[in-house]
């Protein structure tokens, strides 16, 4: 299959989106990226966990490598991590009981734990942080910008 190449010559792009590797989650990332947060075009790797793997990072490791290459070889300006509900990298949903808060509550803070680790190597670097939570019976997705 030939396809026309859009980015040819084109070696920047407007960010870095690190999720985890979950296969449920990425299709709908994507369309939240670009329809939600307005960022068309952006390197997209994937990380057990995602903040988990930047949170656990020497610094020096593939975790930072998927933040670090985007930042210094295609000057990604904006940095997104998007952990999500019932994530087997920190023990799935389970681990919280039942509770939905309470699970929502600690992948804020682990967001935040990365945020600041990021910021410390990139200062002038715009981080968002999303959770996607499922809703509706777990029948969708709600991405929840954290502050």
């Amino acid at each position: 299959m030939i396809t026309p190449f859009k980015f040819k010559d084109i070696h920047a792009c407007e960010a870095v989106v690190l999720t985890c590797i979950d296969f449920r989650f990425w299709k709908e990332t994507v369309e939240f990226v670009e329809l939600e947060l307005g960022i068309e075009n952006f390197d997209f790797p994937s990380l057990p966990g995602a903040a988990k793997a930047i949170n656990e990072s020497s610094g020096e490791d593939l975790a930072m490598s998927c933040i670090s290459v985007p930042v210094d070889l295609h000057h990604a300006q904006k940095i997104v991590i998007i952990n999500h509900q019932d994530c087997g990298a920190y023990g799935g949903s389970e681990k919280f009981n039942g509770s939905d808060e309470a699970e929502q509550k600690f992948h804020e803070e682990e967001l935040k734990k990365a945020k600041e680790k990021i910021l410390a190597k990139y200062p002038d670097k715009e981080v968002i942080l999303a959770y996607a939570k499922l809703v509706d019976h777990k029948d969708n997705i709600d991405f929840v910008i954290v502050k």
